[in-house]
This record gives C-alpha cells, structure tokens and sequence, in this order.
C-alpha cells in the first residue's frame, strides 16, 4: 500500500512539472506572438497557481479522511481517545496509591494497639 501511495504521489508530482513546463512553453511562445503581454500571462499563472494549491487542499483533506477511515477499521485509536485512557490511568495510579497509604496507616494502628495476626474472638491476653 506504501509503495502504490508513493507511486501516485511522484505520478503526479510529475505531471504537475511537465504540465507547468509545458504551460510556460506555451505562455512564452503566446507572448512572443505577442497575443499575450507578460503581465496577462503572469497574472494566468497565478490564478491557475492558487487553483491547484485549492485543489491540493481538498486532496489533501480527503486523503486524510480516506487514511483516518482505514486506521479506525483496522483498530487504531485516535490522539483524543489514548489522551483520554492516559489520564484514565493517572487518575488511576493516584486512586490506587492513596488507598495503598490508607492500608499502610490502618496496618500501622492495628499494629501498634498489638492486635495484628489474631483472630476475631480471640483474646491476646490468653495463653
């Protein structure tokens, strides 16, 4: 898939030379006729210039669109969806290491009163 993506790319990077060159040859020929004044024909080259970049736009949007498409049917995630699980496992590991303190602390009071390790029911006291 890679390489039929690069494949059409430098097709058509290729074309856009040719075609630019071609273009110039052809103003160039129009001017020396002189059917066509410099500034006429820079003023053609630009117009058609700020076209293609307007066309290269929406290629460029629908080619993104296309590539979103195909990752999400492949499974991938989005930025936003994995910015979302991180902070979920922030929110998480913070959740998990307060209630890992409070056990700390409850394990350190049961300790001190001497009542760790023994059984309900059972006094500390009998022997």
């Amino acid at each position: 898939m890679n390489g039929f993506i690069k494949s059409g790319f430098l097709l058509g990077l290729g074309a856009a030379v040719a075609g630019k060159e071609k273009l110039d040859d052809t103003f160039m020929k129009l001017i020396e006729k002189g059917s066509m004044t410099q500034t006429e024909a820079d003023t053609i080259f630009d117009d058609l210039f700020r076209k293609g970049e307007t066309k290269s736009e929406e290629w460029d949007k629908e080619f993104r669109e296309m590539a979103k498409s195909q990752l999400r049917e492949l499974g991938f995630v989005t930025r936003e969806e994995l910015d979302i699980v991180q902070a979920q496992l922030v929110l998480l590991q913070q959740e998990l290491t307060q209630l890992r303190n409070n056990k700390s602390n409850t394990d350190l009071d049961q300790t001190e009163q001497g009542i760790e390790n023994i059984p309900p029911g059972f006094s500390k006291d009998v022997k």
